[in-house]
């Protein structure tokens, strides 16, 4: 329930850059050197991604059947 809330503040804030934004190439280049996520999780575009992924999967819909 907490996690809805944090992630439709963070949406209603930012609106779809927080989920949905260009994740800039050169974050890739910063922590550990990059793979997929689940080999090198401290890269930055990891976490951004992750942090994205989370915000998409716990915002609530907001569409609506007409």
């Amino acid at each position: 329930m907490i996690q809805h809330a944090i992630a439709s503040r963070l949406f209603a804030i930012f609106g779809h850059r927080i989920c949905c934004g260009k994740i800039p190439d050169w974050t890739a280049r910063v922590g550990q050197t990059w793979d997929t996520y689940d080999v090198a999780p401290y890269n930055l575009y990891n976490v951004i991604w992750r942090a994205q992924n989370w915000v998409l999967q716990n915002c609530e819909s907001r569409v609506t059947d007409s």
